[in-house]
Order: C-alpha cells, then structure tokens, then sequence
C-alpha cells in the first residue's frame, strides 16, 4: 500500500480558490472518495486556507485519476446549482465544455500532488505546523487529529494509514515540545486581530462583534482581550455557545437574529463560522455609512464581497494576512530547521514500521562516511594553506563543506528510502554493500593525490 496526497493550499490559491475547491459535507466527500476505483483509504483535512486528500491505494496514479475526476464533477455540479441549473436539465455541450476548460486550468495552476516519501513527509510537516500559512500555529495539529477521528467514525480508514496518522499526530506534539516552533507563534485567529490593530490603529475603546464561538472563534476572542477593546459582542447560532465565550471575554452574547441590529454601532467585525452562505450582506448594514473594519477569517466567506462596495466599510480575508504570516515565518527560520531534522528522523522509523526494510542503518551510514570524508579534506585544506587563515574564513570553509555534504548526500538518503517503501530489496543491497567497502587510509588517500 502506499499514499498519495492531493491539495489545494494558500500557497498557490487565493480565498476565492479555496473556496471553490472546500467541500460543503466532509463526511459525504470522505465517503464518495473512500468507494473511487484503487482507493482503499481516505483523509480529508479542511481548514480555512487548505483542502488536503490523503488516499492509500496500491496504484497510486490510478487512485489520483479518479480522485481529481470526482473534484472537477463534484466542483461543477455545484457551479450549476448555484447558477440554478438542475442535474436533468441539458447544458449546451460549447457552455459545459468552456466550464470544463476553465476549472481544469484552474486546478493544473493551484492544485499540488506528492506521492510515497513525498506524501508522508508533508503530512508530517503539515502536523509539525511548518506548513501552515501562520508557521508554527497549534490549531493545525488538532486539525489533523480531528480530520483522523472524523475517517475513522466514516469507515475510510484501516490499519495503513491508523500507523501514519498516529505517527503524525506524534510528531505534531514532539516538535512543538521539543522546540521553539510554536514558542509566541500567532494563530489565524490572532493575525486577525493584529491585522485589525494596524488598520484601526487601535482596539482600545472599540465596539467589537465577533460572529462565531466555535474553534477560530476562541482563537480571535483570546487575541482580543489583550487589546483592551471597550465592548466585545459574540453573536453564534447556537445561544449557549455564545454565552459561554462572552462570559470568558467580560462581553455580551447578542442572538444571530439581532446582528442587523448591532453591526450599525460596531467599529470591528470579525466573522469566523461555518456557514456555506454569507451572513453579512449590503441590506444587513444599511447604507453603509459608519465607518467600520470587517475582517472574514472563514471558508467558505461569511461577508457578501459587494460589502466592499459600501463607503464606509473597509473588508478584508484570509489573502489579506499574508504579510503578518510571512513575518512570523521569518521569526522562526531557525527553529524550522531543528523540526526538519525531528521529521527526517520520525520519518525514517515510519517508513521501516510501514515497509519493514531497514535502511536507516544504510542511511546513517552514508551521512557518517560523508561527514568523516568531509572533516578530513577541510583539515587537510586548511593545512595546506597555512596560518593565515582567520577564524572567519575557516567557518566559511566548514559552513561550506557542510552545505555540499549536505547537497550531495540527502538526495541518495532520500531515493533509499523510497527504494525501501517501493519494496525495493535489490537498491537496498547494492547501496549496503556499496557502503560497506574498505575504507581508503587517509594517508594512502593523500598518497593518491600526490601522485
């Protein structure tokens, strides 16, 4: 058995892509993929800046054929419905033809396939938070755990891909308590806010109504609360809900019905539900004429786009947190690669737990010749050009070598690995013995050279 993965993610769509792409009914969508020709698992992770399919099968390229049919079908047929054509009624052949066309070219440009080791590696990546538009967040690693749960309970998971979202869900709490990945990282949520701040200047004294108090929710209310706004309102379908959030926010919980009759004296909005339509729409607030912030945080979006239209009204989404995601990128570069070494090594044992061929021994073996290969050439550069060399330059030199070793040897360890998940037993003895020659002396090494 073996995984491939098929996405559609910030990183190459906006929030009018995902939006397309994001399934109305998860449960239905698993259980429709879960019964494609050659799919034999299925996981669907889907938040607001990602739609992710992961599929076992043991033709893999044959499982991702059927799994992109059935998105183009199932992304058309509600193209239609809201167009208020029905499923009997006949679309000119040119018309379904030209929509067909367009969406292909869409999902060619945004959507990104990775197969075997590339396909586990991102997974655990995407649990480890390094993947997600805000590096590091937490919400992610629920994320997955709850997409996991949810296959389960549908019935599109078996003994596969249990060992590897195990693993994952694994390595998600590993890297985050074993390093700093996620230490100050803000949230979505958070971002929101601090994208809020920058465009009001300040909350401090502001009218807020957050509509929604499910998981994004909460996440926006503990941003909040450090800004010291003079009145947040929490408006959710469910009235318990928004009791509950607004009793932890010192706020006021309003009924869904009565947000017409608050967002008129509202300076901030921030919308974070599930709805599939739009809650927020020209006739809900009027002429437009206050001056307020709307920022949209969901997928599929909450807000009516001609709100933006309205002169008083300044409406911003998901797109619009990029810069505040790229300075929090930034502040963790260090620490993003210390989770890649926890993954390169959790990913190694996974792959031996799914396959049972052990090359981890090969593979260290491999960095350990390189790296001894290495330290004896720099030594022997630097004697060669004496005691002029500062200590600035001998970096230089080792952060150098470092890089080339690293170069030259991760595509070998990596091309072994997928050699053992492919099955591949006549690789994996031909790379063992291979690295298991008689070393070359070092002195009969130099010999060489000066001959």
């Amino acid at each position: 058995m073996h995984t491939v993965n098929i996405r559609v993610t910030h990183k190459r769509a906006d929030v009018e892509t995902l939006e397309t792409f994001a399934f109305p009914d998860v449960e239905k969508a698993l259980r429709d993929i879960h019964s494609l020709p050659h799919v034999e698992e299925c996981v669907i992770i889907q938040t607001c800046n990602r739609v992710e399919i992961f599929a076992a099968s043991e033709d893999v390229r044959a499982a991702r054929h059927h799994i992109v049919d059935y998105i183009m079908e199932d992304v058309l047929s509600r193209m239609r419905r809201r167009r208020g054509i029905s499923e009997q009624e006949c679309v000119p052949p040119e018309v379904l033809a030209n929509q067909i066309i367009k969406f292909s070219s869409k999902l060619h440009d945004v959507m990104e396939v990775d197969y075997h080791t590339d396909a586990l590696r991102h997974l655990l990546r995407l649990a480890s938070g390094v993947e997600s538009m805000i590096v590091g967040e937490d919400q992610i690693l629920g994320q997955v755990r709850d997409a996991y749960n949810l296959a389960r309970r549908a019935g599109t998971v078996g003994e596969f891909f249990d060992k590897i979202f195990t693993k994952a869900i694994h390595v998600g709490k590993l890297v985050r308590s074993t390093t700093g990945i996620n230490k100050g990282a803000v949230s979505i949520g958070s971002a929101a806010v601090e994208l809020a701040e920058q465009v009001l200047g300040t909350l401090r004294g502001r009218r807020v109504l957050l509509i929604g108090a499910g998981e994004m929710g909460k996440l926006v209310s503990k941003a909040l609360w450090s800004y010291q706004p003079a009145e947040i309102l929490v408006a959710n379908r469910t009235w318990s809900k928004a009791e509950r959030l607004a009793a932890e926010l010192g706020g006021r919980a309003v009924r869904f019905s009565d947000i017409p009759e608050v967002i008129p004296h509202s300076d901030l909005v921030i919308t974070a539900t599930s709805s599939d339509k739009p809650i927020i729409t020209k006739e809900v607030l009027g002429d437009g004429s206050r001056s307020m912030v709307i920022i949209d945080v969901a997928i599929p979006r909450n807000v009516s786009q001609d709100v933006a239209s309205l002169p008083g009204v300044r409406l911003f989404n998901i797109d619009d947190l990029r810069e505040v995601a790229e300075r929090n990128k930034k502040a963790r570069e260090r620490e993003i690669e210390r989770v890649e070494e926890i993954i390169d090594r959790e990913l190694g044992m996974l792959i031996r737990h799914l396959y049972r061929i052990d090359v981890e021994g090969i593979v260290r073996e491999l960095f350990r010749e390189a790296e001894s290969v290495r330290r004896r050439e720099m030594e022997r550069a630097l004697r060669m050009l004496g005691n002029g060399v500062s200590e600035r330059e001998r970096r230089i030199i080792e952060d150098l070598s470092r890089v080339l070793v690293k170069r030259i040897t991760s595509p070998i360890a990596e091309n072994l690995r997928r050699a053992a998940e492919m099955g591949d037993q006549e690789a994996v003895r031909v790379a063992e013995k291979l690295l298991r020659c008689e070393d070359v002396s070092e002195g009969e090494a130099e010999k060489a050279e000066e001959n």
